[in-house]
Protein backbone atom coordinates (compact mmCIF):
# COMPACT_ATOMS: atom_id res chain seq x y z
CA UNK A 1 0.00 0.00 0.00
CA UNK A 2 2.89 2.51 0.64
CA UNK A 3 5.15 1.20 -2.35
CA UNK A 4 2.16 2.43 -5.33
CA UNK A 5 1.94 5.82 -3.38
CA UNK A 6 5.52 6.89 -3.85
CA UNK A 7 5.97 5.26 -7.13
CA UNK A 8 2.52 7.45 -7.95
CA UNK A 9 4.58 10.71 -6.62
CA UNK A 10 7.61 9.92 -8.24
CA UNK A 11 7.25 7.81 -11.35
CA UNK A 12 6.69 9.70 -14.89
CA UNK A 13 3.90 7.42 -15.65
CA UNK A 14 1.70 8.52 -12.31
CA UNK A 15 2.21 12.30 -12.86
CA UNK A 16 -0.17 12.52 -15.86
CA UNK A 17 -3.16 10.41 -13.80
CA UNK A 18 -3.02 12.99 -11.07
CA UNK A 19 -3.35 16.39 -12.56
CA UNK A 20 -5.57 14.54 -15.13
CA UNK A 21 -8.46 14.94 -12.85
CA UNK A 22 -7.36 17.88 -10.76
CA UNK A 23 -7.31 20.29 -14.12
CA UNK A 24 -11.54 19.85 -14.81
CA UNK A 25 -11.66 20.88 -10.99
CA UNK A 26 -9.78 23.97 -11.23
CA UNK A 27 -11.69 24.88 -14.12
CA UNK A 28 -14.59 24.24 -12.51
CA UNK A 29 -13.89 26.39 -9.64
CA UNK A 30 -13.18 29.32 -11.87
CA UNK A 31 -16.49 28.80 -13.80
CA UNK A 32 -18.06 29.23 -10.34
CA UNK A 33 -15.86 32.41 -9.43
CA UNK A 34 -16.60 34.12 -12.58
CA UNK A 35 -20.16 32.46 -13.32
CA UNK A 36 -19.80 30.88 -16.80
CA UNK A 37 -21.50 28.13 -18.21
CA UNK A 38 -19.31 25.52 -19.41
CA UNK A 39 -19.97 22.05 -20.39
CA UNK A 40 -18.42 18.95 -19.29
CA UNK A 41 -16.64 18.05 -22.52
CA UNK A 42 -13.83 20.62 -21.98
CA UNK A 43 -11.95 18.67 -19.03
CA UNK A 44 -12.90 15.54 -20.94
CA UNK A 45 -10.90 16.82 -24.06
CA UNK A 46 -7.82 17.88 -21.86
CA UNK A 47 -7.91 14.20 -20.00
CA UNK A 48 -8.15 12.37 -23.81
CA UNK A 49 -5.06 15.48 -24.77
CA UNK A 50 -2.72 14.53 -21.94
CA UNK A 51 -2.92 10.82 -21.57
CA UNK A 52 -0.87 10.61 -25.40
CA UNK A 53 2.10 12.66 -23.00
CA UNK A 54 1.72 10.53 -20.43
CA UNK A 55 2.71 7.40 -22.76
CA UNK A 56 5.29 10.19 -23.94
CA UNK A 57 6.95 10.49 -20.76
CA UNK A 58 7.19 7.21 -20.04
CA UNK A 59 8.50 6.01 -23.22
CA UNK A 60 12.12 7.10 -22.41
CA UNK A 61 12.64 5.17 -19.17
CA UNK A 62 15.27 2.81 -17.95
CA UNK A 63 15.43 -0.65 -19.33
CA UNK A 64 14.82 -2.22 -15.81
CA UNK A 65 11.49 -0.10 -15.96
CA UNK A 66 10.77 -1.12 -18.97
CA UNK A 67 10.07 -4.98 -17.70
CA UNK A 68 7.93 -3.77 -15.46
CA UNK A 69 5.74 -1.98 -18.29
CA UNK A 70 3.59 -4.67 -19.42
CA UNK A 71 2.10 -5.21 -15.81
CA UNK A 72 2.18 -1.80 -15.12
CA UNK A 73 0.82 -0.86 -18.61
CA UNK A 74 -2.15 -3.37 -17.25
CA UNK A 75 -2.24 -1.62 -13.83
CA UNK A 76 -2.40 1.93 -15.95
CA UNK A 77 -5.32 0.99 -17.60
CA UNK A 78 -6.87 -0.58 -15.15
CA UNK A 79 -6.08 3.18 -13.46
CA UNK A 80 -7.62 4.93 -16.77
CA UNK A 81 -10.43 2.69 -16.88
CA UNK A 82 -10.88 3.65 -12.98
CA UNK A 83 -10.27 7.38 -14.16
CA UNK A 84 -12.48 7.47 -16.98
CA UNK A 85 -15.03 6.21 -14.66
CA UNK A 86 -14.15 8.90 -12.37
CA UNK A 87 -14.24 11.26 -15.21
CA UNK A 88 -17.98 10.19 -16.06
CA UNK A 89 -18.83 10.56 -12.35
CA UNK A 90 -17.41 13.78 -12.17
CA UNK A 91 -19.02 14.65 -15.85
CA UNK A 92 -22.20 13.62 -14.61
CA UNK A 93 -21.35 15.77 -10.83
CA UNK A 94 -20.61 18.68 -13.23
CA UNK A 95 -23.70 18.27 -15.17
CA UNK A 96 -26.01 18.12 -11.87
CA UNK A 97 -23.88 20.85 -10.28
CA UNK A 98 -24.48 23.32 -13.50
CA UNK A 99 -28.04 22.32 -13.53
CA UNK A 100 -28.70 23.01 -9.54
CA UNK A 101 -26.65 26.11 -10.32
CA UNK A 102 -28.80 27.68 -12.80
CA UNK A 103 -32.02 26.23 -10.74
CA UNK A 104 -30.09 28.08 -7.85
CA UNK A 105 -29.82 31.20 -9.72
CA UNK A 106 -33.48 30.96 -10.59
CA UNK A 107 -34.45 30.60 -7.10
CA UNK A 108 -32.00 32.96 -5.89
CA UNK A 109 -33.73 34.90 -8.09
CA UNK A 110 -37.16 34.26 -7.31
CA UNK A 111 -36.59 34.58 -3.81
CA UNK A 112 -35.00 38.22 -4.29
CA UNK A 113 -38.35 39.15 -5.92
CA UNK A 114 -40.33 37.51 -3.11
CA UNK A 115 -38.03 39.31 -1.05
CA UNK A 116 -38.29 42.42 -2.71
CA UNK A 117 -42.68 41.93 -2.56
CA UNK A 118 -41.85 40.90 1.33
CA UNK A 119 -40.15 43.71 1.90
CA UNK A 120 -42.75 45.84 0.41
CA UNK A 121 -45.71 44.28 1.76
CA UNK A 122 -43.60 44.42 5.40
CA UNK A 123 -42.92 48.88 4.42
CA UNK A 124 -46.49 48.89 3.51
CA UNK A 125 -47.92 46.56 6.54
CA UNK A 126 -45.81 48.79 8.73
CA UNK A 127 -46.99 51.95 7.46
CA UNK A 128 -50.83 50.59 7.74
CA UNK A 129 -49.47 49.33 11.02
CA UNK A 130 -47.99 52.53 12.60
CA UNK A 131 -51.42 54.49 10.91
CA UNK A 132 -53.62 51.94 12.46
CA UNK A 133 -51.93 52.40 15.86
CA UNK A 134 -51.91 55.78 15.31
CA UNK A 135 -55.93 56.08 14.90
CA UNK A 136 -56.16 52.92 17.66
CA UNK A 137 -54.06 55.72 19.45
CA UNK A 138 -56.50 58.57 19.03
CA UNK A 139 -59.40 56.23 19.02
CA UNK A 140 -58.52 54.60 22.16
CA UNK A 141 -58.07 58.41 24.04
CA UNK A 142 -61.62 59.13 22.52
CA UNK A 143 -62.63 55.64 23.98
CA UNK A 144 -60.65 56.81 27.41
CA UNK A 145 -62.30 60.22 27.18
CA UNK A 146 -65.70 58.79 26.53
CA UNK A 147 -65.92 55.87 28.91
CA UNK A 148 -64.13 59.20 31.75
CA UNK A 149 -67.54 61.50 30.74
CA UNK A 150 -70.05 58.38 30.95
CA UNK A 151 -68.25 56.72 34.19
CA UNK A 152 -68.25 60.36 35.00
CA UNK A 153 -72.41 61.14 34.25
CA UNK A 154 -72.93 57.71 36.02
CA UNK A 155 -71.05 58.12 39.14
CA UNK A 156 -73.03 61.43 39.40
CA UNK A 157 -76.21 59.21 38.46
CA UNK A 158 -75.44 57.04 40.97
CA UNK A 159 -74.70 59.54 43.86
CA UNK A 160 -77.89 61.06 42.56
CA UNK A 161 -79.76 57.66 43.00
CA UNK A 162 -77.73 56.71 46.11
CA UNK A 163 -79.39 60.24 47.51
CA UNK A 164 -82.17 59.58 46.45
CA UNK A 165 -81.96 56.29 47.66
CA UNK A 166 -80.95 57.21 51.02
CA UNK A 167 -83.88 59.69 51.29
CA UNK A 168 -86.06 57.15 50.37
CA UNK A 169 -84.40 55.08 52.81
CA UNK A 170 -85.18 58.10 55.25
CA UNK A 171 -88.69 58.36 53.83
CA UNK A 172 -89.53 54.43 54.44
CA UNK A 173 -88.29 54.61 58.11
CA UNK A 174 -90.76 57.84 58.33
CA UNK A 175 -93.28 56.09 56.56
CA UNK A 176 -92.63 52.76 58.99
CA UNK A 177 -92.83 54.65 61.83
CA UNK A 178 -96.21 56.40 61.18
CA UNK A 179 -97.35 53.11 60.04
CA UNK A 180 -96.21 51.88 63.82
CA UNK A 181 -97.74 54.84 65.27
CA UNK A 182 -101.17 54.29 63.07
CA UNK A 183 -100.75 50.42 64.48
CA UNK A 184 -100.19 51.50 67.66
CA UNK A 185 -103.86 53.76 67.45
CA UNK A 186 -105.31 50.93 65.39
CA UNK A 187 -104.63 48.54 68.27
CA UNK A 188 -105.83 51.20 70.55
CA UNK A 189 -108.84 51.62 68.75
CA UNK A 190 -109.01 47.99 68.53
CA UNK A 191 -108.97 47.76 72.13
CA UNK A 192 -111.62 50.76 72.40
CA UNK A 193 -113.85 48.58 69.52
CA UNK A 194 -113.28 45.34 71.83
CA UNK A 195 -114.23 47.17 74.73
CA UNK A 196 -117.28 48.70 72.96
CA UNK A 197 -118.06 45.46 71.53
CA UNK A 198 -118.14 44.17 75.17
CA UNK A 199 -119.83 47.36 76.89
CA UNK A 200 -122.03 46.66 73.92
CA UNK A 201 -122.88 43.02 74.62
CA UNK A 202 -123.61 43.82 78.13
CA UNK A 203 -125.93 46.33 76.95
CA UNK A 204 -127.09 44.05 74.84
CA UNK A 205 -127.92 42.00 77.24
CA UNK A 206 -128.83 43.94 79.44
CA UNK A 207 -131.28 45.11 77.03
CA UNK A 208 -132.21 41.35 76.45
CA UNK A 209 -132.79 40.79 80.01
CA UNK A 210 -134.67 44.28 80.22
CA UNK A 211 -136.80 42.85 77.08
CA UNK A 212 -137.18 39.67 78.72
CA UNK A 213 -138.74 41.39 81.68
CA UNK A 214 -140.40 44.10 79.51
CA UNK A 215 -141.85 40.84 77.88
CA UNK A 216 -142.56 39.26 81.21
CA UNK A 217 -144.33 42.83 81.98
CA UNK A 218 -145.67 42.74 78.68
CA UNK A 219 -147.19 39.16 79.30
CA UNK A 220 -148.21 40.26 82.65
CA UNK A 221 -149.81 43.62 81.63
CA UNK A 222 -151.75 41.27 78.92
CA UNK A 223 -152.86 39.06 81.46
CA UNK A 224 -153.56 42.08 83.78
CA UNK A 225 -155.66 43.49 80.68
CA UNK A 226 -156.56 40.27 80.36
CA UNK A 227 -157.49 39.50 83.37
CA UNK A 228 -159.23 43.10 83.81
CA UNK A 229 -161.17 42.37 80.62
CA UNK A 230 -162.21 39.38 82.27
CA UNK A 231 -163.13 41.55 85.83
CA UNK A 232 -164.61 43.87 83.96
CA UNK A 233 -167.10 41.26 82.17
CA UNK A 234 -167.25 39.74 85.43
CA UNK A 235 -167.80 43.02 87.17
CA UNK A 236 -170.35 43.85 84.82
CA UNK A 237 -171.34 40.55 85.25
CA UNK A 238 -172.14 40.89 88.48
CA UNK A 239 -173.12 44.35 88.10
CA UNK A 240 -175.81 42.53 86.24
CA UNK A 241 -176.24 40.48 88.28
CA UNK A 242 -176.27 42.84 90.96
CA UNK A 243 -178.98 44.87 89.48
CA UNK A 244 -180.59 41.50 89.27
CA UNK A 245 -179.74 40.46 92.75
CA UNK A 246 -180.96 44.21 93.57
CA UNK A 247 -184.27 43.97 91.88
CA UNK A 248 -184.44 40.44 93.27
CA UNK A 249 -183.94 41.62 97.07
CA UNK A 250 -186.35 44.81 96.01
CA UNK A 251 -188.66 42.33 95.43
CA UNK A 252 -188.13 40.37 98.38
CA UNK A 253 -188.25 43.21 100.54
CA UNK A 254 -191.15 44.34 99.43
CA UNK A 255 -192.57 40.68 99.41
CA UNK A 256 -191.11 40.31 102.86
CA UNK A 257 -192.85 43.62 103.91
CA UNK A 258 -195.81 42.61 102.64
CA UNK A 259 -195.42 39.24 104.55
CA UNK A 260 -193.90 41.32 107.53
CA UNK A 261 -197.71 42.57 107.27
CA UNK A 262 -199.76 39.41 106.67
CA UNK A 263 -196.93 38.21 109.84
CA UNK A 264 -198.65 40.76 111.92
CA UNK A 265 -201.99 40.49 110.50
CA UNK A 266 -200.89 36.58 111.81
CA UNK A 267 -200.13 37.35 114.59
CA UNK A 268 -202.73 39.87 115.38
CA UNK A 269 -204.98 37.20 114.19
CA UNK A 270 -203.38 34.90 116.55
CA UNK A 271 -203.74 37.11 119.14
CA UNK A 272 -207.32 37.18 118.54
CA UNK A 273 -207.80 34.05 118.34
CA UNK A 274 -205.81 33.49 121.58
CA UNK A 275 -208.04 36.16 122.80
CA UNK A 276 -211.00 34.31 121.41
CA UNK A 277 -209.83 30.74 122.47
CA UNK A 278 -209.59 32.08 126.03
CA UNK A 279 -212.68 34.09 125.41
CA UNK A 280 -214.16 30.30 123.84
CA UNK A 281 -212.62 28.31 126.86
CA UNK A 282 -215.44 30.37 128.94
CA UNK A 283 -218.21 29.48 126.08
CA UNK A 284 -220.16 26.35 126.04
CA UNK A 285 -218.29 22.83 125.96
CA UNK A 286 -219.99 22.02 122.79
CA UNK A 287 -218.85 25.14 120.66
CA UNK A 288 -214.78 23.87 122.29
CA UNK A 289 -214.55 21.16 119.59
CA UNK A 290 -215.13 23.44 116.51
CA UNK A 291 -213.31 25.79 118.12
CA UNK A 292 -209.95 23.66 118.47
CA UNK A 293 -210.69 22.11 114.93
CA UNK A 294 -210.37 25.00 113.79
CA UNK A 295 -207.48 26.31 115.96
CA UNK A 296 -205.56 23.10 114.96
CA UNK A 297 -206.06 23.54 111.14
CA UNK A 298 -204.85 27.08 111.36
CA UNK A 299 -201.59 26.20 113.54
CA UNK A 300 -201.02 23.35 110.68
CA UNK A 301 -201.11 25.85 108.29
CA UNK A 302 -198.86 28.34 109.78
CA UNK A 303 -196.56 25.66 110.27
CA UNK A 304 -196.56 24.68 106.98
CA UNK A 305 -195.73 28.34 106.11
CA UNK A 306 -193.08 28.70 108.64
CA UNK A 307 -191.44 25.35 107.33
CA UNK A 308 -191.82 26.92 104.09
CA UNK A 309 -190.08 29.88 104.95
CA UNK A 310 -187.17 28.17 107.02
CA UNK A 311 -186.83 26.57 103.58
CA UNK A 312 -187.07 29.72 101.53
CA UNK A 313 -184.10 30.63 104.48
CA UNK A 314 -182.23 27.80 103.72
CA UNK A 315 -182.34 28.25 100.21
CA UNK A 316 -181.50 31.98 100.15
CA UNK A 317 -178.46 30.78 102.73
CA UNK A 318 -177.19 28.30 100.05
CA UNK A 319 -177.57 30.76 97.22
CA UNK A 320 -175.78 33.80 99.07
CA UNK A 321 -173.10 31.17 100.17
CA UNK A 322 -172.48 30.08 96.61
CA UNK A 323 -172.54 34.05 95.22
CA UNK A 324 -170.02 34.08 97.81
CA UNK A 325 -167.94 31.37 96.95
CA UNK A 326 -168.24 31.38 93.09
CA UNK A 327 -169.87 34.73 91.18
CA UNK A 328 -170.83 33.03 88.28
CA UNK A 329 -173.16 30.39 90.26
CA UNK A 330 -175.06 34.01 91.19
CA UNK A 331 -176.54 34.27 88.34
CA UNK A 332 -177.80 30.55 88.29
CA UNK A 333 -178.89 30.96 92.05
CA UNK A 334 -180.32 34.33 91.74
CA UNK A 335 -181.98 32.83 88.79
CA UNK A 336 -183.00 29.50 90.44
CA UNK A 337 -184.44 32.11 93.36
CA UNK A 338 -186.17 34.48 90.48
CA UNK A 339 -187.80 30.96 89.84
CA UNK A 340 -188.04 30.60 93.29
CA UNK A 341 -189.84 32.95 94.10
CA UNK A 342 -191.87 33.06 90.88
CA UNK A 343 -192.86 29.53 91.79
CA UNK A 344 -194.24 30.28 95.21
CA UNK A 345 -195.00 34.16 95.12
CA UNK A 346 -197.54 32.85 97.93
CA UNK A 347 -195.12 30.93 99.99
CA UNK A 348 -192.83 33.61 100.06
CA UNK A 349 -195.49 36.01 101.78
CA UNK A 350 -195.22 34.42 105.21
CA UNK A 351 -191.12 34.49 105.07
CA UNK A 352 -189.99 35.72 108.84
CA UNK A 353 -188.08 38.37 109.63
CA UNK A 354 -184.61 36.83 110.28
CA UNK A 355 -184.46 35.62 106.57
CA UNK A 356 -185.07 38.76 105.56
CA UNK A 357 -182.16 40.27 107.40
CA UNK A 358 -180.12 36.94 106.49
CA UNK A 359 -180.50 38.49 102.80
CA UNK A 360 -179.99 41.57 103.43
CA UNK A 361 -176.52 40.91 104.96
CA UNK A 362 -175.28 38.52 102.36
CA UNK A 363 -176.48 41.45 99.87
CA UNK A 364 -174.28 43.85 101.57
CA UNK A 365 -171.73 40.92 101.62
CA UNK A 366 -171.66 40.47 98.21
CA UNK A 367 -172.24 44.34 98.03
CA UNK A 368 -168.64 44.77 100.02
CA UNK A 369 -167.23 42.03 98.18
CA UNK A 370 -168.10 43.93 95.08
CA UNK A 371 -166.34 47.17 96.20
CA UNK A 372 -163.40 45.01 97.33
CA UNK A 373 -163.09 43.32 93.94
CA UNK A 374 -163.50 46.78 92.15
CA UNK A 375 -160.65 48.31 94.62
CA UNK A 376 -158.52 45.49 93.86
CA UNK A 377 -159.30 45.92 90.45
CA UNK A 378 -158.26 49.86 90.81
CA UNK A 379 -154.88 48.37 92.25
CA UNK A 380 -154.05 46.06 89.84
CA UNK A 381 -155.14 49.04 87.20
CA UNK A 382 -152.34 51.56 88.87
CA UNK A 383 -149.77 48.87 89.17
CA UNK A 384 -149.77 48.09 85.41
CA UNK A 385 -150.20 51.80 84.75
CA UNK A 386 -146.87 51.80 87.37
CA UNK A 387 -145.82 48.78 85.58
CA UNK A 388 -146.22 50.62 82.11
CA UNK A 389 -144.42 54.07 82.73
CA UNK A 390 -141.62 51.75 84.86
CA UNK A 391 -141.13 50.12 81.07
CA UNK A 392 -141.68 53.23 79.03
CA UNK A 393 -138.73 54.67 81.37
CA UNK A 394 -136.52 51.19 80.72
CA UNK A 395 -137.04 51.49 77.06
CA UNK A 396 -136.28 55.42 76.98
CA UNK A 397 -133.09 54.25 78.69
CA UNK A 398 -132.37 51.42 76.54
CA UNK A 399 -132.74 53.43 73.72
CA UNK A 400 -130.71 56.06 74.90
CA UNK A 401 -128.55 53.60 75.65
CA UNK A 402 -128.36 51.80 72.48
CA UNK A 403 -128.00 55.40 70.61
CA UNK A 404 -125.13 56.10 72.74
CA UNK A 405 -123.65 52.46 72.40
CA UNK A 406 -124.72 52.95 68.34
CA UNK A 407 -123.31 56.76 68.30
CA UNK A 408 -120.05 54.69 69.90
CA UNK A 409 -120.06 52.24 67.91
CA UNK A 410 -120.11 54.08 64.90
CA UNK A 411 -117.58 56.79 66.00
CA UNK A 412 -114.81 53.74 66.86
CA UNK A 413 -116.01 52.52 63.24
CA UNK A 414 -115.30 55.72 61.64
CA UNK A 415 -111.90 55.97 63.30
CA UNK A 416 -111.20 52.17 62.17
CA UNK A 417 -112.01 53.26 58.95
CA UNK A 418 -110.17 56.82 59.03
CA UNK A 419 -107.19 54.30 60.79
CA UNK A 420 -107.70 51.33 57.43
CA UNK A 421 -107.92 54.28 55.12
CA UNK A 422 -104.63 56.20 56.66
CA UNK A 423 -102.83 52.53 56.92
CA UNK A 424 -103.99 51.91 53.52
CA UNK A 425 -102.34 55.51 52.28
CA UNK A 426 -99.48 54.16 54.42
CA UNK A 427 -99.03 51.18 52.58
CA UNK A 428 -99.37 52.58 48.99
CA UNK A 429 -97.02 55.66 49.87
CA UNK A 430 -94.86 52.98 51.41
CA UNK A 431 -95.52 50.41 48.26
CA UNK A 432 -94.61 53.19 45.99
CA UNK A 433 -91.41 54.40 47.80
CA UNK A 434 -90.15 50.73 48.04
CA UNK A 435 -91.37 50.34 44.22
CA UNK A 436 -89.38 53.60 43.38
CA UNK A 437 -86.48 52.07 45.81
CA UNK A 438 -86.76 49.24 43.49
CA UNK A 439 -86.32 51.58 40.46
CA UNK A 440 -83.47 53.56 41.54
CA UNK A 441 -82.00 49.96 42.88
CA UNK A 442 -82.28 48.38 39.39
CA UNK A 443 -81.45 51.80 37.89
CA UNK A 444 -78.09 51.64 40.05
CA UNK A 445 -77.61 48.06 39.25
CA UNK A 446 -77.77 49.13 35.33
CA UNK A 447 -75.89 51.75 35.57
CA UNK A 448 -73.05 49.92 37.80
CA UNK A 449 -73.56 46.64 34.67
CA UNK A 450 -72.91 49.54 32.64
CA UNK A 451 -70.44 50.66 33.99
CA UNK A 452 -68.72 46.91 34.33
CA UNK A 453 -69.36 46.56 30.63
CA UNK A 454 -67.59 50.08 30.00
CA UNK A 455 -64.54 48.47 32.01
CA UNK A 456 -64.60 44.91 30.32
CA UNK A 457 -64.73 47.05 26.83
CA UNK A 458 -61.92 48.84 27.69
CA UNK A 459 -59.98 46.51 28.90
CA UNK A 460 -60.72 44.41 25.79
CA UNK A 461 -59.95 47.43 23.45
CA UNK A 462 -56.71 47.63 25.76
CA UNK A 463 -55.90 44.43 25.34
CA UNK A 464 -56.70 44.67 21.78
CA UNK A 465 -54.30 47.05 21.38
CA UNK A 466 -51.81 45.28 23.13
CA UNK A 467 -52.41 42.30 21.56
CA UNK A 468 -51.95 44.69 18.21
CA UNK A 469 -49.03 46.07 19.30
CA UNK A 470 -47.29 42.45 19.95
CA UNK A 471 -48.69 41.11 16.65
CA UNK A 472 -46.71 43.89 15.19
CA UNK A 473 -43.97 43.28 16.88
CA UNK A 474 -44.26 39.59 15.54
CA UNK A 475 -44.90 40.92 12.30
CA UNK A 476 -41.75 42.98 12.23
CA UNK A 477 -40.08 40.32 13.69
CA UNK A 478 -41.07 37.71 11.45
CA UNK A 479 -40.49 40.01 8.36
CA UNK A 480 -36.59 40.62 9.71
CA UNK A 481 -36.49 37.12 9.86
CA UNK A 482 -37.77 36.30 6.72
CA UNK A 483 -35.29 38.61 5.42
CA UNK A 484 -32.85 37.61 7.00
CA UNK A 485 -33.75 33.89 6.45
CA UNK A 486 -33.87 34.52 2.83
CA UNK A 487 -30.68 36.97 2.16
CA UNK A 488 -28.90 33.98 4.45
CA UNK A 489 -30.14 31.21 2.11
CA UNK A 490 -29.49 32.61 -1.16
CA UNK A 491 -25.79 33.56 0.29
CA UNK A 492 -25.64 30.22 1.79
CA UNK A 493 -26.93 28.69 -1.88
CA UNK A 494 -23.85 30.32 -3.20
CA UNK A 495 -21.73 29.49 -0.65
CA UNK A 496 -23.01 25.93 -0.55
CA UNK A 497 -22.86 25.85 -4.67
CA UNK A 498 -19.27 27.49 -4.78
CA UNK A 499 -17.65 25.00 -2.12
CA UNK A 500 -19.84 22.30 -3.81
CA UNK A 501 -17.56 23.65 -6.95
CA UNK A 502 -13.96 24.07 -4.82
CA UNK A 503 -11.87 20.71 -5.68
CA UNK A 504 -10.73 20.35 -1.61
CA UNK A 505 -14.67 20.01 -1.62
CA UNK A 506 -15.12 16.97 -4.15
CA UNK A 507 -11.87 15.03 -3.45
CA UNK A 508 -11.97 11.16 -5.02
CA UNK A 509 -10.59 9.41 -2.79
CA UNK A 510 -13.83 7.60 -2.13
CA UNK A 511 -15.75 10.54 -0.61
CA UNK A 512 -19.60 10.66 -1.82
CA UNK A 513 -20.56 13.04 0.41
CA UNK A 514 -20.73 15.69 -2.92
CA UNK A 515 -22.91 13.14 -4.95
CA UNK A 516 -26.06 14.57 -6.50
CA UNK A 517 -28.27 13.00 -3.88
CA UNK A 518 -26.82 14.76 -1.29
CA UNK A 519 -26.67 18.06 -3.14
CA UNK A 520 -30.50 17.50 -3.70
CA UNK A 521 -30.77 17.43 0.00
CA UNK A 522 -28.68 20.22 0.70
CA UNK A 523 -31.02 21.97 -1.24
CA UNK A 524 -34.20 20.90 -0.66
CA UNK A 525 -33.49 21.92 3.16
CA UNK A 526 -33.53 25.86 2.05
CA UNK A 527 -37.07 25.60 -0.22
CA UNK A 528 -38.46 23.86 2.82
CA UNK A 529 -37.60 26.36 4.95
CA UNK A 530 -38.36 29.35 2.54
CA UNK A 531 -42.11 27.66 1.67
CA UNK A 532 -42.30 27.39 6.19
CA UNK A 533 -41.40 31.46 6.49
CA UNK A 534 -43.55 32.35 3.37
CA UNK A 535 -46.00 29.87 4.77
CA UNK A 536 -45.98 31.87 8.23
CA UNK A 537 -45.35 35.26 6.67
CA UNK A 538 -49.35 34.58 4.51
CA UNK A 539 -50.93 33.64 7.84
CA UNK A 540 -49.76 36.40 9.39
CA UNK A 541 -51.08 38.29 6.73
CA UNK A 542 -54.54 36.36 7.05
CA UNK A 543 -54.53 37.10 10.77
CA UNK A 544 -54.09 40.92 10.34
CA UNK A 545 -57.16 42.95 10.59
CA UNK A 546 -59.06 44.45 7.21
Amino acid sequence: MQTPKPSRNGSGSEVPQKPSPATPRSTRGNKSGNDIDTSGGAPARTSSDRSPKVTDRRSPRSPAKDKKRPSKISELESQISGLKDELKKVKDELASSDACKTKAVQEAEATNEQLTAVTAKLEEAQRQLSDFSAAEESRLQELRQISQERDFAWQSELEAMQNQQSADKTEIQVLKQQLETITEAEATHSKLLEESKAELLSLKEELLARAETIERLQVNVREVEKGQMEAKGESDEQGRQLEIAKTAIEKLQESICLKEAELEASRARVSLLEETVSKLQHVDGNNEAVESSVLHVEMERLKSDLEAAWNVKTELEKKVHLLESEHESKDVELNNLKKLLEEKPETESDVPVPIQVDLETKLMKSITDIAELKASLMDKENELQNLLEENETVKSETSKKETESLKKYEAVVAELELAKAAEQDTRMRLGYVTEEADKSSRRAARVTEQLDAAQAVNSEMEAELRRLRVQSDQWRKAAEAAAAALTGTNNGRLIERSGSLDPDYNSIGGKMLNSPFSDDLEFESPKKKNGGVLRRMSGLWKKSPK
